[in-house]
């Protein structure tokens, strides 16, 4: 009966269309319907070609996916289940065509590309999913506008590719998914002139950018990770709008650019100092390109670069997203007051709401737990629930329902939101929101946080009947802690700080930090009990130096 009501409080939230064509795939299998005329494409002068990528796959077969080297045993490893299905789905990406030994590699590119099309029969395996595919079209296509030699046999491959893609796109998952795909259409079919392709792409296009890009630049799911992804996403559209400007509408061309200023303004509020993107639902470093590379990619079509200036105290409030970044005397803060978003897809969500991070200088100092693989382990699990978070946990249970590797079910809402700058400089951020509420309790969770040049206050309340609960507070594997006769000590490499916990039911407990897929860093969690309705924390810092 638990099973079937979390199933049914997450079905709830779904588009009838992705019901629907959940089933229609089951019964309708996709197939080839367009025909190679067999006239090669012709290149664009003016497209923008930038590496992204560190080298992935060496001259010997030896690849690293998601941190895990593997020396390639082809053709089996295109489908081995003995690897995760996320590390055969970046097999199937082809990003090396896009790395920074990729013009050294070309004929090795070839030879790779001619034994995927030889070792992976039309509709079989890994590689012909949707998402995949959408992934490596792009990838081909660009590395081909970039310089690379394509024979006609790895352009009929690409183009039925495409055709396959064309009557398999990812209706019933939306999001990030159903973007690439339609990217991908708009890609092939301005280079093999398929006016039935581009335009599903531009019809689709032109009503996913508004709907997955909201008013503040963040990407509608809510990880800053993906916020990044998709920003690369909207940076390729322009670049082929510019290189082949007859072929794209008006329309799209001027969604782009209204959006994408505000996705570099959204992506430079929610990174770290350090470069890094900040540990919100599903986010790790290592998956998109970084930071500067998706800049350095802006500024070379034409977008203006604006840096925080973290000496000056302000709040960045990401009203459509929900979430709050502040900065004084050189440091940054960024608080989650987000719902779980968007409704309809969910799959990239962590039980986190109200949690925060906090750099001092360059030197990350509060840390969410991170990311390190996908699916429906017990990893995946913990890493999504809300004890993995810098936030409170009441009654051992989830701020949202997490489940299933990718579901949630009864989410958190936010009920309360507000920011100000004090008098003497501080910086006051409140959330609430109802997560813990159940028909019995009414219960309710608030937090400020009172964020200063040296302290940061933070404030939990909890209304409502409950039995107990536990603040969590995770610091970053870099940090030197001690607990001893409760005085916290945290000595980085330019601060000291501490907190005084007398009174406190506390401990510093052994834990893991995933930056990246696959990686796992020792570091420490304090958790503090609840003794009442309240509880206030003070962490206090000297600085020896303030990095700009």
């Amino acid at each position: 009966m638990g099973k079937l009501l979390l199933l049914i409080n997450t079905v709830k939230y779904l588009k009838w269309q992705q019901i629907y064509l959940r089933l229609l795939r089951k019964f309708v299998k996709s197939k080839i319907t367009d025909k190679f005329s067999g006239s090669i494409p012709k290149r664009s002068r003016v497209w923008k070609h930038l590496i992204l990528y560190e080298e992935k796959i060496d001259k010997h077969l030896n690849a690293c996916f998601l941190n895990h080297s593997k020396q390639l045993d082809l053709p089996t490893d295109w489908n081995n289940k003995d690897c995760s299905k996320l590390w055969i789905y970046n097999l199937h990406y082809f990003e090396d065509l896009l790395s920074e030994s990729s013009q050294d590699k070309n004929e090795f590119h070839r030879q790779l590309l001619t034994r995927w099309v030889d070792e992976n029969p039309v509709g079989h395996g890994n590689g012909w999913e949707p998402y995949p595919s959408s992934l490596r079209i792009v990838n081909i296509l660009k590395a081909w506008l970039g310089g690379l030699e394509l024979n006609d046999k790895l352009f009929e491959s690409v183009h039925s590719q495409v055709s396959y893609l064309s009557n398999n796109l990812e209706k019933h998952l939306l999001g990030n998914h159903y973007f690439v795909n339609l990217k991908a259409l708009l890609f092939a079919g301005i280079v093999f002139g398929e006016i039935r392709w581009i335009k599903i792409a531009e019809n689709g296009l032109i009503a996913e950018v508004p709907e997955q890009i909201l008013n503040d630049g963040a990407n509608f799911e809510l990880s800053p990770m993906y916020h990044s992804l998709i920003l690369v996403d909207m940076l390729d559209l322009v670049n082929l709008s510019r290189a082949y400007p007859a072929q794209v509408s008006n329309q799209l061309a001027s969604l782009l650019d209204e959006y994408i200023p505000k996705m570099l303004i959204f992506m430079e509020a929610m990174a770290h100092p350090d470069g890094g993107v900040s540990f919100f639902n599903d986010s790790a470093d290592g998956i998109a390109p970084k930071k500067g590379k998706i800049e350095s990619y802006a500024k070379k079509l034409g977008y203006k670069i604006s840096f925080l200036d973290r000496g000056k105290t302000k709040i960045i409030d990401n009203a459509s997203s929900g979430y709050i970044c502040a900065t004084t005397a050189g440091n940054k803060l960024i608080f989650d007051v987000s719902p779980i978003g968007p409704d309809y897809i969910p799959a990239h969500a962590h039980a986190d709401t109200l949690s925060f991070e906090l750099s001092l200088g360059k030197e990350r100092v509060f840390v969410n737990s991170g990311t390190s693989e996908y699916g429906e382990g017990e990893s995946r699990e913990k890493q999504r629930k809300t004890k993995s978070h810098n936030t409170l946990v009441v009654d051992g249970k989830d701020s949202s329902a997490v489940w299933g590797g990718f579901r949630v079910a009864d989410r958190a809402h936010i009920t309360g939101r507000s920011f100000e700058i004090l008098s003497d400089h501080r910086i006051l951020l409140f959330g609430q929101h109802n997560g813990y509420n159940t028909i019995f309790t009414g219960r309710a969770h608030s937090r400020s946080i009172a964020f200063g040049e040296n302290s940061l206050i933070v404030n939990d309340s909890i209304s409502g009947n409950f039995k107990n609960a536990k603040a969590y507070f995770y610091f970053h594997p870099d940090l030197n802690l001690r607990l001893e006769e409760n005085i916290l000590s945290v000595k980085g490499a330019n601060f000291l700080m501490h907190s005084e916990l007398t009174g406190q039911t506390c401990s510093l407990s052994d834990s893991l930090w995933h930056p990246q897929f696959g990686v796992a860093e020792r570091n420490k969690v304090l958790i503090i009990d609840l003794k009442n309705r309240d509880l206030e924390v003070c962490f206090f810092w000297d600085c020896s130096s303030q990095l700009s």
